[in-house]
């Protein structure tokens, strides 16, 4: 096992601890670092719109069948999933934090995650999507950088300020057993970086997000979305950790 120590992680200028297997972030010198794992009984997500006092997440649900999210039943480390149905509508699974967009991308913010594809979105128009977005909207936020992954296991990286969307794949293509650690590296805004397992991805293509400061706060996004249609797919999330600067 063992533990790396940066002491410029990423040309962040913080001192960041970290597992040299897996890439997992243990403990930095951020002056905001967020770490949400979803342990315990009590870990029931609210709908969007009706917070509930010690929960940080809610759950936006589109569609009548409905598709889910809710926590797995003994899910080792603690495992939210986010599905869809075969029914043929419009569905939208989104894990988020209820229109509160108390980070920033243009404080640097930094989304890890660890996560897999348990249902690859079987078909075009099946969205798989996570990241940091500004308000929910339906089919995608217009502020919001992320992975996503359409019709495959395909990993895309993408950038969009409501007036310029970059979008490039990672290179990297997954299973259903496919548990990695993804980061989005907001440091510098003019140059968003994305990692998949401790590398860099999409190295070649510049994703600048030229969003104002109020459009640059964000929320940490997971979900599942199709606009019609009988595609599935299904997302599950282990942790999700957020790294900022203060201003």
């Amino acid at each position: 096992m063992g533990t790396n120590c940066g002491y410029n992680w990423h040309d962040t200028g913080r001192q960041v601890f970290s597992d040299p297997v897996t890439f997992e972030t243990f403990t930095t010198n951020f002056p905001i670092d967020k770490k949400y794992d979803f342990f315990g009984a009590d870990t029931v997500i609210p709908a969007s719109g009706s917070p509930e006092s010690g929960c940080p997440w809610t759950k936006k649900i589109v569609g009548a069948a409905p598709p889910t999210v809710a926590v797995v039943d003994d899910g080792v480390n603690g495992i939210v999933a986010c599905a869809l149905t075969a029914d043929n509508q419009k569905q939208d699974a989104a894990l988020h934090m209820n229109d509160e967009l108390q980070f920033s991308i243009a404080q640097g913010a930094i989304m890890e995650c660890r996560l897999k594809l348990s249902v690859l979105p079987s078909g075009a128009g099946a969205i798989a999507s996570f990241g940091l977005w500004g308000a929910w909207a339906d089919g995608g936020s217009a502020y919001r950088v992320g992975f996503t992954a359409e019709g495959d296991g395909e990993i895309l990286c993408e950038s969009d300020d409501n007036a310029t969307d970059t979008s490039a794949t990672s290179g990297v293509t997954v299973t259903t057993d496919d548990w990695k650690i993804y980061r989005i590296d907001c440091t510098d805004q003019s140059n968003i970086k994305f990692f998949i397992d401790g590398s860099r991805v999409a190295g070649s293509t510049t994703f600048e997000n030229a969003a104002s400061a109020a459009n640059s706060k964000a929320q940490p996004h997971v979900g599942m979305y199709k606009a019609t249609g009988t595609v599935v797919g299904s997302i599950q999330v282990d942790y999700v950790r957020i790294l900022q600067n203060r201003s």
